[in-house]
């Protein structure tokens, strides 16, 4: 009767054995090749955005004739090392990137149309009154408020860039570090030429830099030469910030 009992132990131990090692072999596959962003973005997909939150808006995979309306969508699609095939807004800090991009009325679906962009990228402030048009030109993404780390994840997911997207906001983590330590410590409350104060843009890189509100009433008051980025823009419009304030230590 012991001889029979472990006859039939031992089979169904090995069987449970080799079922162990399969799921460990599986898993360990999952590891080793984590995320892969390029099998992902080989088919089209759905982005929730401003003007289409549930649904969401169908994108190629991964878009390589992207239209630009805005200054932040132009700024963000280029720090993504992509070319839009023509752009709405190209604000002073970008105009040297920004060179051999058409520049094109933002309005104008028709001539829009005619460079055959395959994802348009818009904000509903400035481009919702157009979305209806737009959309049937292209799949159209609309950004909505002026947190552009927000905005920035946005666009990375709808040129199929996501991981390059968080991969840009953990060099912006650097980049401020690395600031800081040259400040040495100074808060700063900023001035804009004619006395204007930082806008949106301006007020954010301040916060990371722990000078939030422009420094308090006991910061140093310094001036900075300025311009469209201390209020809108996206990423490169933060770095021209980043930037300026360096320039300081």
């Amino acid at each position: 009767m012991a001889v029979l009992a472990r006859s039939l132990v031992i089979p169904a131990v090995r069987g449970s054995i080799v079922i162990a090692l399969a799921l460990v072999g599986v898993l360990a596959g999952c590891q080793e090749s984590g995320f892969d962003e390029s099998k992902e973005t080989q088919r089209p997909l759905k982005v929730q955005h401003a003007l289409d939150p549930l649904t969401g808006t169908k994108v190629p995979g991964q878009a390589e004739r992207p239209l630009t309306l805005t200054a932040d969508a132009l700024g963000d699609t280029l720090a993504l090392g992509v070319d839009p095939v023509g752009a709405g807004d190209v604000p002073p800090y970008l105009r040297r990137q920004a060179r051999d991009i058409p520049v094109l009325p933002p309005h104008d679906p028709v001539k829009l149309e005619a460079v055959d962009p395959d994802v348009i990228l818009g904000s509903k402030e400035s481009n919702g009154d157009d979305y209806d048009a737009l959309k049937k030109v292209a799949p159209t993404v609309m950004s909505e408020g002026n947190d552009w780390k927000l905005n920035l994840r946005l666009h990375g997911e709808a040129l199929g860039r996501t991981n390059d997207a968080e991969e840009l906001l953990i060099d912006w983590d650097n980049r401020v570090a690395k600031v800081k330590r040259e400040l040495h410590g100074r808060r700063l409350a900023v001035r804009l030429p004619g006395g204007g104060l930082p806008g949106a843009v301006g007020h954010s890189v301040l916060a990371d830099l722990g000078m939030a509100g422009g420094g308090g009433g006991s910061a140093e008051t310094v001036r900075v030469k300025g311009g469209p980025e201390w209020s809108t823009g996206g990423l490169l419009a933060a770095r021209a910030v980043l930037d300026q304030l360096a320039a300081l230590g």
